[in-house]
């Protein structure tokens, strides 16, 4: 009994991860190498899906801004430099001068209708917990109609210098700003983020922070990171870096819409990636 019990809760798992719709999948910016030297070719691979694996790709004609921010420079990648291959996108850009560079990638607004049903087990697996409560109490919908983009950055550190151009503003809907730069934090140390929509702090936002290797599901298949967190009335909040290696922040800001003829609920979906050393 003891061994077949693992088996079946990650066969639950497994089972209510591949019945999300496409909207489920959370979006992330990873380099190949997030230390860089100037002037040099780089790529950096678009997953959708989990931290670990790229479920399905999201082609150029599906993001609204693909920006590079660094070393003297704010550049727009053209088409030509994103490619396929598997599941992934992938970015070709240069790095130039030295500095801590953001690079951001923000998608268009899709629509998904989900029954009433599956639009509780996203909420649960994703870990949209207010959201949740607040619909399974007030709601009587059988439908629901979501309006949902995705807003991601990455943090990488071009030669030495380091700089605050990793906490430019792109304008996106929903942004997590690092408000410490990462390529001077160490593990033991406390981090410090802002979170924005529409350039005005996100106040008692979940937040989730976590770390490459760490990847785990609770019983009923919901997602499990290392840290939970909530930001403040200035919109502000704190992770503690626990291990080496590469770090993300990720969230998800549900709005329920009452006056949209076309969507109930919208949701922006924000990551950022970095590398602790």
């Amino acid at each position: 009994m003891k061994r077949t019990a693992p088996r079946f809760f990650f066969l639950l798992a497994f089972v209510l991860s591949a019945a999300l719709p496409a909207s489920a999948h959370e979006m992330f910016l990873k380099p190949q190498a997030y230390r860089l030297a100037p002037d040099t070719h780089a790529t950096a691979e678009l997953v959708n899906g989990t931290f670990d694996q790229s479920e399905n790709v999201i082609s150029r004609d599906r993001m609204r801004d693909v920006t590079v921010h660094g070393g003297g420079e704010t550049l727009s990648p053209s088409e030509a430099q994103w490619s396929e291959s598997g599941l992934s996108a992938f970015l070709a850009y240069e790095t130039g001068g030295e500095g801590t560079y953001a690079i951001g990638v923000s998608t268009k607004p899709r629509m998904i209708t989900l029954s009433r049903k599956a639009f509780s087990d996203y909420l649960k697996h994703e870990g949209v917990s207010d959201t949740l409560a607040d619909f399974e109490k007030n709601s009587t919908l059988d439908q629901v109609r979501e309006r949902y983009s995705k807003h991601v950055r990455t943090i990488v550190q071009v030669g030495d210098a380091r700089s605050e151009d990793h906490r430019i503003e792109f304008g996106y809907p929903v942004e997590i700003i690092l408000e410490n730069n990462p390529y001077t934090a160490h593990v033991g140390d406390r981090v410090g983020f802002r979170v924005f929509s529409g350039g005005e702090p996100l106040t008692d936002q979940l937040v989730y922070a976590s770390h490459d290797g760490f990847h785990r599901h609770a019983e009923d298949g919901a997602h499990q990171r290392a840290q939970t967190l909530r930001t403040d009335d200035d919109g502000r909040g704190f992770f503690d870096l626990t291990a080496k290696g590469v770090w993300y922040l990720t969230l998800i800001h549900m709005k329920k819409l009452d006056n949209d003829s076309n969507a109930d609920y919208e949701s922006n979906w924000a990551t950022v990636t970095f590398k602790v050393d």
